[in-house]
């Protein structure tokens, strides 16, 4: 009972522990997306808009995986 206590305590304080704020990925995806959404020509736009999502998913395999 006391080693489950411990452990849950353990678990809790880990999570509510404070962590320092940074513009993740997402962050920067809608920010790339608002860029895109003033391009006038839809292809441009269009290829803007791919450009954020690849930008994307090396920004999250780069935070899973490390550089």
């Amino acid at each position: 009972m006391v080693k489950k206590f411990v452990f849950l305590a353990v678990v809790l304080t880990g999570l509510a522990a404070p962590r320092p704020a940074v513009a993740g990925c997402t962050t920067d995806l809608l920010d790339c997306y608002g860029r895109a959404a003033r391009i006038d020509s839809f292809w441009y736009r269009s290829a803007a808009g791919l450009d954020c999502e690849l930008d994307y998913t090396d920004c999250a395999r780069r935070r899973l995986i490390g550089q």
